[in-house]
């Protein structure tokens, strides 16, 4: 598909647009989303109260905008790193490196994210839920088909690949949420996360019938 030429308007309105959302996406994140008005996001982003109403209906608008756009970038983002060239385990390390770098990268839009998200209207809260979470669902169903093809290579041991799939991803945020709440207490990076994870704690017990053997079901 051709790239399209925008018009000189169209580019400024885009530009304008970009402007409001990082201005509103910093007041949000440092005041709350309830305790900051359009007046306020106008005023910092230098435009008319008018001339917001152009680009959004009204703060809910506004925000839910902030939160799908970045999540959109994120999604695309992470699917993206899933594709990198080599073995399974490389694009699991790429995966999660782009994923360290995404949260580091953007703490006031995570911050704001968790912080107020669930405060916010019952409708404008479904909305982002339902949007959201089916594109969580994908990119872990892209991850179990990786785990898959590299549990078939005998790359990894075997077990359900969806669910290893949540089992990383709820180890890194793990470590991601630890730093947003200390930053400079703990430092990390994908490497730990991947020792950890991959790395069999309890091979003693396995071996000795200790433990339950994984579920083996496949995606």
């Amino acid at each position: 598909m051709k790239n399209v030429k925008l018009s000189r308007k169209e580019r400024e309105y885009l530009r304008h647009r970009q402007e409001i959302l990082k201005v509103a996406l910093k007041l949000f994140s440092e005041k709350g989303f309830h305790n900051v008005s359009m007046h306020e996001i106008a005023e910092k982003s230098e435009f008319a109260v008018g001339t917001l109403y152009k680009f959004f209906s009204n703060k809910e608008d506004l925000y839910r905008a902030i939160i799908l756009e970045k999540a959109k970038e994120f999604h695309s983002a992470l699917t993206g790193a899933l594709d990198t060239p080599g073995d399974e385990l490389k694009k699991i390390r790429a995966w999660l490196e782009v994923k360290i770098r995404l949260f580091m990268d953007n703490l006031e839009y995570v911050r704001l994210y968790f912080a107020e998200t669930h405060g916010a209207s019952f409708s404008i809260r479904a909305g982002l839920d339902r949007d959201i979470q089916e594109q969580y669902k994908k990119t872990l169903q892209k991850m179990g088909t990786i785990f898959e093809r590299g549990i078939k290579k005998k790359l990894f041991r075997k077990c359900d690949p969806y669910l290893l799939g949540v089992a990383l991803d709820g180890i890194s945020n793990a470590f991601l949420f630890e730093q947003l709440d200390h930053p400079d207490k703990h430092p990390f990076d994908a490497n730990l996360i991947l020792d950890i994870f991959f790395q069999q704690v309890y091979t003693s017990l396995y071996e000795k019938g200790e433990m339950k053997k994984c579920n083996t079901k496949t995606v």
